[in-house]
């Protein structure tokens, strides 16, 4: 499903420009594309902590939180924001994949009491600097009082609506779910962007620099199904005192304990990177290469790229082998050139965030 990337022309400041809206003032994301997998039903608590590996029964009503979701060797099948609105009904907010096919596979040998449906739910993001007032403004003082990850009922022009405190923005920000969204989407869009011109909200995509100076990973182009947690920054969402059993809990363990061992059961592993270079305007095309040395053969490759305002440089998230994956070291990535060759960049070896 495709996500709106970007709006503004680079001929009118293109991905600066918006990187400007959202740090200065306040930006809205379509982001239809996190499509709503609920799972409703009497045994709908052992269900999902069946199927991610944090336990579920720690998480109040009413929160949500990042989850894993594995297959039985360990590998990941999707990262979305689990939202808990009851004990007895879950919404996997998803990272655009079919996770609710993999759910109901699962559900034909388990036979949880439980109902499996995508439902007629599609999230917005407001993003930015102004995200607080702009969100006083269309649901009240509940916006000010919702925690980090907090949820709430609400109306937006009229509208139910539910409202998450979360983002992957790295500024202030909240998703709003639009309920009936093929019958209202028109106008809910249509009344944040009234109420968002006295803050000169922006309709953006999700900007780049941010995401990837915080480390948070885009399914499909920095992660996916066959990457396994350890390898992209999760060990802490891989918990060992979960008291019940999920799917690719003993793969997992067993791979916890090689790597304490230093015998890791993957080449690469994902970093952060800081990249000279000409400012990085646009998505890539491709994976970049990276090598140890300019004259060396590539050993690893960039995922996602971008020039990061704030830090005055590039910067990236790569896979690169294990013993290269130590903040400092130095790496060169061949980019692309108008010629069909590449040149060597520079790039240093950063933990997250990139700073």
């Amino acid at each position: 499903m495709y996500l709106p990337r970007g709006y503004v022309p680079e001929g009118d400041g293109g991905s600066a420009a918006e990187y400007e809206a959202l740090t200065q003032r306040v930006t809205l994301w379509d982001i239809a594309a996190a499509r709503q997998i609920r799972v409703q039903g009497r045994e709908a608590t052992e269900f999902v902590n069946y199927v991610v590996t944090r336990d579920v029964t720690r998480l109040a009503p009413m929160r949500a939180a990042y989850a894993v979701l594995c297959d039985s060797s360990g590998r990941m099948i999707n990262d979305p924001l689990l939202l808990k609105i009851s004990p007895d009904e879950y919404w996997f907010s998803i990272s655009d994949s079919d996770l609710s096919l993999w759910l109901k596979g699962v559900n034909v040998g388990k036979r949880f009491d439980v109902q499996i449906q995508e439902i007629d739910v599609s999230p917005v993001q407001i993003q930015g600097a102004a995200a607080n007032r702009l969100m006083a403004d269309l649901i009240g003082d509940v916006a000010a009082e919702m925690p980090a990850f907090g949820l709430s009922e609400a109306e937006i022009a009229g509208l139910p609506v539910l409202v998450s405190r979360t983002g992957f923005s790295g500024e202030a920000g909240y998703e709003v779910y639009l309920k009936n969204s093929s019958i209202h989407a028109e106008q809910m869009w249509n009344a944040i962007l009234r109420a968002g011109e006295k803050y000169g909200l922006a309709v953006t995509g999700p900007i780049q620099p941010h995401r990837i100076s915080s480390g948070i990973l885009a399914w499909g182009q920095d992660v996916d199904n066959e990457m396994v947690p350890f390898q992209v920054g999760l060990a802490a969402h891989i918990p060992r005192s979960k008291a019940s059993d999920y799917i690719g809990r003993d793969a997992l363990e067993q791979m916890r304990t090689e790597i304490a061992a230093g015998n890791h059961p993957y080449k690469l592993t994902m970093v952060g990177l800081k990249m000279e270079g000409d400012p990085i305007a646009d998505y890539l095309s491709d994976f970049w290469l990276i090598a140890p040395s300019p004259d060396s053969e590539p050993v690893g490759f960039v995922t996602s790229a971008s020039y990061a305002p704030k830090l005055q440089t590039n910067v990236a998230l790569a896979r690169l082998p294990v013993e290269l994956a130590v903040p400092g070291t130095q790496v060169y990535v061949f980019e692309p050139t108008s010629d069909s060759t590449s040149r060597s960049v520079p790039a240093v070896v950063s933990a997250f965030p990139i700073e």
